[in-house]
């Protein structure tokens, strides 16, 4: 069989598909509409807490205020918990443009600036302004820094912050849409092959279609084709009903946007196969994907910070390829990076989407 006859089948597969979807009326609507509600709903129902979030202090002053101002931020607790709200990193002689590039880099949350005259001004009872530059893309952390620097430094009185805004205005509902989108991706991809190969499994549509003249590959690629125009057409739309409802601004590239989802898309597909094939049925797979897609809701970021969780429950996160997706769809959507911004973490979802999707074709092959 010739590639250019696989990939005949494959689009045959992948207009079947289309085909089956077409028929379903009432799967298509709740189909964009869930995510979207979720976009609302949780974004103006949900919060967050702030733990140990990372902080330079540029401390230009060598007086006793200055000092004594670092030591209550680097020990500030919030009264619901006992655990230090920051982790502070000291230094000085650092200007403010190379402090905003290490929070671009996501290696800060947040960086206070101390100028050279502030313990003297405290000690003469005279106005002094600090400049507070904060990751406004994480509206939760950042909101959390400005609130806990603002009671600490209102005990005096004569303190004041100068907040720029590195990213624009931004609220909760900018953060959660690149979060929201990225799961719906990595649910959809999960929950659409994983079922259509184990409904097809179970009631043997499956051993037809592969009694026909397609080829296992092309099976996999017809619907793996089908899941890539499908997800990309949620996110075009999810984007645009994010702007429409919630005012939500694409500041980055729609092609940088584009090649993530193409490369999260092979994980999902490649884990949706993965699981399908060692399901013996649809009840064992609704049960395995359940079992992987609910916990990734909660400890991948999509709602929170990475920094509000515990820290076992990040070392699972670590391992799931969708934090990286909402990681580098943040950066590019909110920020407005570019691809060198997002290297890490597309050479993490490159090597996910290699190693689900390869393992996922084999199995697929050999249970098939």
């Amino acid at each position: 069989m010739t590639i250019k006859t696989e990939l005949k089948d494959s689009l045959i597969v992948a207009k079947k598909e289309f085909k089956i979807l077409s028929r379903k009326k009432a799967l298509i609507f709740p189909l964009f509409l869930f995510p979207i509600i979720m976009i609302v709903f949780f974004g103006y129902g949900m919060g967050g807490t702030v733990k140990d979030a990372p902080i330079l202090i540029i401390n230009d002053d060598a007086g006793r205020a200055s000092s004594s101002l670092v030591q209550e931020i680097g020990g500030y607790t919030p009264k619901y918990d006992a655990n230090p709200m920051f982790s502070v990193t000291y230094t000085k002689d650092m200007s403010q443009s190379e402090a905003e590039s290490k929070i671009d880099a996501g290696i800060y949350k947040g960086a206070l600036i101390i100028p050279q005259n502030y313990s003297d001004s405290i000690a003469k009872n005279e106005s002094t302004t600090l400049t507070l530059l904060t990751d406004s893309s994480d509206t939760t952390t950042s909101g959390a820094i400005i609130n806990a620097l603002r009671q600490l430094l209102a005990k005096t009185g004569l303190v004041s912050l100068n907040i720029p805004s590195i990213y624009g205005d931004l609220e909760y509902l900018d953060f959660i849409t690149p979060g929201v989108i990225a799961l719906t991706v990595f649910m959809g991809c999960i929950s659409s092959i994983g079922s259509a190969i184990a409904g097809e499994k179970e009631n043997g549509t499956l051993v037809r279609m592969l009694m026909t003249p397609v080829s296992k590959r092309s099976v996999i690629l017809g619907k793996t084709i089908y899941q890539l125009i499908l997800q990309l057409a949620r996110t075009v739309v999810l984007i645009f009903a994010a702007y429409l409802l919630v005012g939500f601004n694409m500041n980055g590239s729609w092609l940088a946007v584009a090649l993530v989802l193409i490369v999260f898309t092979l994980s999902g597909v490649g884990i949706g196969i993965i699981m399908s094939s060692r399901a013996e049925d649809m009840e064992s797979f609704i049960q395995l994907n359940m079992l992987v897609t609910m916990p990734s809701m909660f400890v991948t970021g999509v709602f929170f910070p990475l920094s509000s969780v515990p820290g076992w429950m990040r070392c699972i996160a670590y391992f799931l390829p969708l934090t990286y997706a909402i990681d580098a769809m943040r950066t590019i959507m909110i920020k407005g990076q570019g691809l060198s911004a997002i290297s890490t973490d597309f050479i993490i979802l490159t090597l996910f989407a290699i190693v689900t999707f390869t393992l996922g074709v084999h199995l697929f092959r050999r249970e098939a």
